[in-house]
């Protein structure tokens, strides 16, 4: 796929990735900490007379066994509010997108404060003419449910979300147990709450970053170009302000272009008529 890279989209990318690396780094942060207990396996003495320069172990006044027995149970916590904020991170993609179809004129700000997370997809396939691909989103909405279970309903699962993870296509199905190492239905049962692992992390990670790139894509095709230009010319004079003459800015512009935005081939006379609008 061939993307947009307008700002906003560049900021979603280094947010997404940053979240990634850091809940990473918690994972394996809790895993290499449990490890290192093992070297002080039946000492009576609790953790901040063992290790006193650590910021904040005072709030951990326990021995090294009962530290290893959280410390094993770090990945259900973590990922339980990791997962909420890669989907969060999405979320907020999406109104990035809506707010370049009200600024084309292609949706109303009604329209966008109007719409939830279970309906925002569904919202910008309509402002776009063509839906997205429906195995990631069924995935999207299933791990969307596990999310509102833990967060809403003490991990209960509702009837409507067992339903959902017995009813996922084949292949969305496929690729749910690739990623995570399991069926749905081991973590979806009726009156089981709800938990997540490493796995439901990867996939919440993977999906939305899935569908994201295919909302570019589409955004790539469907928003008005000239309104492409003109982000184009806006982005460029936001990173070039020291340039001040126009041919100096004319000169640049290419190479900034082909960076980042290649994919929407823009014409000279889209450019002509976007550098009159901004004044050029």
């Amino acid at each position: 796929m061939s993307f947009v890279r307008f700002p906003e989209y560049r900021a979603y990318e280094q947010d997404r990735i940053r979240a990634s690396d850091a809940i990473m780094a918690l994972l394996a942060g809790s895993r290499l900490a449990e490890n290192t207990l093992q070297l002080t396996a039946g000492s009576a003495r609790l953790l901040p007379e063992i290790f006193p320069a650590v910021p904040h172990i005072k709030r951990m006044n326990l021995s090294t066994a009962s530290a290893q027995s959280l410390l094993a149970e770090a990945e259900t916590h973590l990922s339980a509010m990791a997962v909420p904020y890669a989907l969060a991170i999405h979320e907020d993609f999406v109104q990035t997108c809506f707010g370049l179809l009200i600024r084309a004129g292609q949706m109303t700000q009604a329209e966008a404060d109007g719409t939830k997370a279970y309906s925002m997809h569904r919202t910008f396939e309509r402002k776009v003419g063509q839906r997205l691909p429906q195995d990631p989103m069924q995935q999207f909405h299933l791990i969307r449910q596990m999310r509102n279970a833990v967060i809403h309903a003490g991990g209960i699962p509702e009837p409507r979300l067992i339903a959902a993870a017995a009813n996922l296509s084949q292949s969305a199905l496929s690729q749910w147990i690739k990623l995570t190492g399991e069926h749905p239905q081991a973590r979806i049962s009726p009156r089981v709450p709800v938990t997540f692992s490493h796995g439901e992390l990867i996939l919440a990670l993977a999906v939305t970053k899935r569908i994201s790139q295919e909302m570019n894509c589409l955004l790539r095709d469907r928003l008005r170009r000239a309104t492409w230009a003109d982000i184009s010319l806006e982005d460029f004079t936001s990173q070039h302000a020291a340039l001040k003459h126009i041919s100096q800015r004319k000169r640049k512009l290419p190479g900034f272009l082909r960076t980042y935005y290649r994919s929407l081939n823009l014409t000279q006379s889209e450019l002509n008529s976007a550098m009159q609008r901004a004044g050029w």
